[in-house]
């Protein structure tokens, strides 16, 4: 993932993106962690190619 870093988020997006995190566990049955990357080069990312991780506890 070279081409990427951690995205900067402000805190209301980390809430959000925490109450994404609790929403996705309760659809699937299992805890999960999303994380958010930017890319390196500026340019946008689609939907369609956000890559998500998933962790379980």
């Amino acid at each position: 993932m070279k081409n990427y870093r951690p995205a900067n988020l402000s805190p209301a997006q980390i809430e959000r993106l925490q109450q994404l995190e609790h929403e996705f566990a309760e659809l699937t049955g299992e805890p999960l962690v999303l994380i958010a990357y930017a890319s390196r080069n500026g340019r946008t990312t689609s939907s369609s190619s956000i890559h998500s991780t998933s962790t379980t506890k």
